[in-house]
């Protein structure tokens, strides 16, 4: 049975429900369990031409490498171009030299290509001391596809030593995420199952396992410190890299860009479901200009695709084309809704009836993939929305970075393309669990003394400006007569944009919160939203927007452009540009500012986001003060001689003079200090007085902090007395 049938054979049914009641208003069946059709699944994978992974021989004799692979479809045969990496490359490229192309009449699924590595142990080639050392041989195979009449390309590479013996080869990375003020995340594969070990500072951390994917935490360092790091393969020093942790001083850069999956033009700009050509040279760029971290905000790849495989090798492209970057500094990354991995049911129609992938044990949902592939913060994400949900972490999450909190959020949750009807989300809906975790991390940070500045990022626009109106957060404002549901049926979708509402409400009552940076529509675009911008078809404005927050659209990282579109809020949009480029975000203290840079180099937009004032634009004054103490006294009788005093007489009367050279009237007494013998407790005599009841009086004098009051001391020496005696008198002030 053919979608169209289906339709004509429900459509009188439903058109007799229809006059009482729509067939699906609002949600319907948005958040349910999957409702499975009772039709076939078909395979849908538009990029998926290589199969498996390729296998590499050695022939050490004859000095050449032999690729074996497989392709889903039969293929012409394949051209390999091969070369090596140049040793004092900061960024390290692949180095293509030579080229081969496989011997085959016709076509084939199976396919194998011999290159002749010993050239590179020519004087004209060796760039890495080949001849002595071996080294890593880079290679690109290109495929022809029959069925859509293009290239396709594949990287990979592999290692030998001197004596042409295949050695471990890291073929992903390595990567530095997660970067603290105190640690990272170092992560990396290898072509066979390893030992991993990092050495830094001093330090040697490894993981504890022998395979060929390793993630190895390193802790104990010290802020805003460079670092170089030596990445252990079976115990021998692989390469060394460098990071730097989290700066001392809130004030740092990082870039943000989206949408890199395959662009038009051939080449490099369709590699695996990626436009290698401008993510590459984006990520090259943005570190050459002082990014701190990269954080990408969904569309990385193709997608959309039912192979688990097919998946996974999308993403892995990508991770090809940023490593050279990646290993430097920490790439965040968010899902948008071309990482769709999907069971799709064949109705007769182009693209059947999709969902979202679900985690049985025999498969797997796009976001536990995604969180396989990639190293994000773990730990504190919101729940998943039901028990068949997929899980949100590593795709939904929150890192603070100096004085600044980013939260990644993810509007392409467990989709399907007819959830009102099936069950599942829908593309740019933010769910409850999500929303209420959201609101918790701004509350957070707002109640956070040391977070100035929150930033967040996402993939489907609260206000779309080009390509996107028909969904994103807006689908055309909700309204029934521009959605439908499965059967053709109106539906009414404005509780979408009251989900946005509230979602854009908790963002805009925050206070902290600068910007929130989208992708999905290939341009850029920048407006600030507050509560006087059109919001709604009419032209009227939300009264809970009550602090204004920059929207961002950057999603120019490689896919096709989209030109700007009339919206409610049109004019409003301060800012637009239809083609490639990515963004760079400077934090200097209290001060954010923005550029926006194209893939020609141009500078499009720069404004700045937020006014404060900079972490270095400060003057000093030395300050110094002598503060005189509340209750204090001097005796400036330091020493008191009585002489020559007989046993049973009296001596003379010598006088002790006490200064009060603080702010408060003090009363004085006295105690006996060091007197061995006793003499002084029983002999001394203060004003008259014993000892213990001295009581006088000083007043203070709070012009010069000096008055002085005078004590008169003498002695009764008793008639067991004789010899000499030594002995220290403690005068005590407290304040009255």
């Amino acid at each position: 049975m053919n979608r169209t049938y289906m339709k004509n054979g429900l459509i009188a049914i439903l058109v007799m429900a229809v006059l009482v009641s729509p067939v699906c208003t609002q949600a319907g069946n948005l958040g349910h369990d999957p409702m499975y059709p009772a039709l076939p699944q078909k395979d849908a994978t538009p990029d998926y031409l290589l199969v498996d992974e390729v296998d590499v021989t050695v022939d050490a004799g004859a000095k050449e490498a032999t690729l074996q692979f497989d392709t889903l479809l039969a293929t012409p045969g394949a051209k390999v171009y091969y070369g090596l990496y140049v040793p004092e490359q900061e960024i390290q490229v692949p180095q293509y030299r030579r080229s081969t192309t496989e011997d085959l009449t016709g076509e084939s699924a199976s396919h194998s290509a011999t290159i002749n590595i010993g050239k590179f142990e020519g004087a004209r080639y060796d760039i890495c001391n080949f001849g002595e050392d071996g080294g890593v041989i880079c290679y690109r195979i290109e495929l022809y596809n029959p069925e859509v009449a293009s290239s396709v390309f594949y990287d990979g590479r592999f290692r030998v030593d001197g004596d042409y013996n295949l050695v471990p080869c890291i073929i992903e990375g390595p990567f530095v995420d997660l970067v603290t003020t105190g640690g990272a995340v170092i992560s990396w594969k290898t072509d066979v199952p390893t030992t991993a070990a990092v050495e830094i500072d001093g330090g040697s951390y490894t993981d504890g396992a022998s395979g060929t994917s390793h993630k190895i935490a390193i802790t104990g360092l010290s802020r805003g410190t460079g670092y170089e790091y030596d990445v252990l393969v079976d115990g021998v020093n692989y390469a060394t890299y460098h990071f730097t942790t989290e700066p001392a001083s809130p004030k740092f850069e990082f870039a943000i860009m989206s949408d890199s999956r395959a662009g038009v033009g051939g080449g490099e700009r369709s590699f695996a479901g990626v436009n290698y050509h401008k993510l590459g040279r984006f990520t090259i760029d943005a570190y050459q200009n002082g990014a701190d971290f990269v954080v990408f905000s969904g569309d990385l790849v193709n997608g959309y695709t039912t192979s688990m495989d097919d998946y996974h090798r999308q993403l892995e492209a990508w991770k090809d084309a940023t490593e050279q970057v990646g290993c430097y500094i920490p790439i965040y990354e968010v899902m948008g809704n071309h990482e769709a991995l999907l069971d799709v049911y064949d109705d007769g129609s182009k693209y059947g009836i999709e969902f979202d992938k679900q985690d049985d044990g025999a498969n797997k949902s796009a976001e536990t993939i995604f969180a396989e592939e990639f190293v994000n913060p773990a730990g504190g994400s919101p729940d998943p929305e039901n028990t068949t949900a997929p899980s949100y972490a590593e795709n939904v999450y929150y890192f603070d970075y100096g004085n600044t909190r980013v939260i990644a959020f993810n509007t392409n949750y467990w989709w399907c393309s007819h959830p009102e009807d099936f069950g599942g989300n829908l593309e740019g809906y933010v769910m409850d669990n999500q929303l209420a975790w959201i609101k918790d991390v701004l509350d957070d940070a707002r109640d956070d003394s040391t977070i100035e500045h929150i930033f967040m990022f996402a993939h489907e626009p609260a206000f779309p400006n080009g390509g996107h109106l028909h969904d994103a957060q807006w689908y055309n404002g909700g309204e029934s007569s521009e959605n439908e549901d499965y059967y053709g049926n109106p539906l009414d979708r404005t509780y979408v944009i009251e989900r946005r509402d509230e979602l854009w409400g908790a963002i805009s009552q925050n206070g902290k919160v600068v910007a929130v940076l989208f992708g999905d529509e290939h341009n850029y675009n920048r407006m600030s939203i507050d509560d006087e911008t059109p919001v709604y078809l009419d032209g009227s404005t939300n009264p809970n927007f009550t602090n204004p927050v920059w929207q961002i659209i950057t999603g120019g990282a490689g896919a096709p452009f989209y030109a700007q579109q009339d919206t409610p809020w049109s004019g409003d949009v301060e800012s637009f540009y239809p083609s490639k480029h990515y963004c760079m975000i400077s934090v200097d203290g209290g001060e954010v500012s923005l550029k926006a840079i194209s893939d020609s180099g141009e500078v499009v937009d720069e404004c700045v986001l937020r006014e404060g004032t900079p972490a270095g634009d400060t003057s000093t004054t030395e300050l110094s003060a002598n503060v005189v103490p509340a209750i204090s006294i001097t005796v400036e009788t330091s020493a008191l001689d009585f002489g020559m005093v007989g046993a049973g007489l009296n001596s003379a009367t010598s006088q002790i003079r006490i200064v009060n050279s603080g702010t408060h009237n003090v009363v004085v007494t006295a105690e006996i200090g060091a007197d061995e013998s006793g003499f002084y407790d029983g002999a001394l005599r203060l004003n008259g007085g014993s000892v213990d009841g001295l009581s006088v009086g000083v007043p203070a004098d709070v012009t010069d902090f000096e008055y002085a009051e005078d004590v008169a001391a003498s002695l009764e020496v008793p008639e067991w007395a004789g010899g000499e005696y030594d002995g220290t008198v403690l005068f005590v002030a407290e304040g009255i």
